[in-house]
């Protein structure tokens, strides 16, 4: 669709799709501080993206009534706060078979997980900035994890699950 056809949209609907944008931008001024080169490929989207290139792809998964965390074991208010669980996935190329099937060695696959150590640091730290409801407060709190998906294609992956308040 076309984007002047949504020009009319109440802004209402905006606070999902403005959520994942500050997530963004949060982690990439969290990896500028850190002076850690990042992905130039950087951007948000629903469901699972494809790794084909080194990227930072914040996904939304999923959204709920109620704060982070919250089993919801009883009816929740439609006025109650909405949660959003999202993927911050950072993917970068790592050591792969050679020709003739050579495998590469102990030490370029070690320096290849450095990278991979390094971003799973500074994406844990990224959720400092993520605990936000305005510009002045902090949210309802998070969950969080860090985990490494396996390799694909020639990428190495490390994946920020987090759930947060959508303000």
């Amino acid at each position: 669709m076309p984007l002047d056809n949504i020009a009319g949209i109440d802004e209402d609907a905006y606070h999902l799709a403005d959520h994942l944008q500050n997530v963004l931008d949060k982690v990439v001024q969290t990896y500028q501080s850190y002076s850690m080169p990042i992905p130039d490929r950087q951007y948000w989207t629903v469901g699972q993206p494809v790794v084909d290139c080194e990227q930072i792809v914040v996904t939304f998964m999923q959204m709920y009534i109620g704060s982070p965390g919250d089993e919801a074991v009883e009816p929740r208010r439609c006025s109650d706060p909405r949660s959003a669980t999202i993927n911050i996935l950072v993917s970068r190329c790592i050591p792969v078979v050679g020709p003739g099937g050579r495998a590469p060695s102990a030490e370029r696959i070690q320096n290849g997980s450095l990278m991979a150590a390094y971003d799973a640091w500074i994406l844990l730290e990224s959720v400092r900035l993520l605990d936000t409801w305005d510009q002045t407060s902090y949210g309802l709190g998070v969950i969080a994890t860090v985990e490494t998906p396996p390799a694909e294609g020639g990428f190495q992956s490390v994946m920020l699950t987090m759930t947060s308040a959508v303000p």
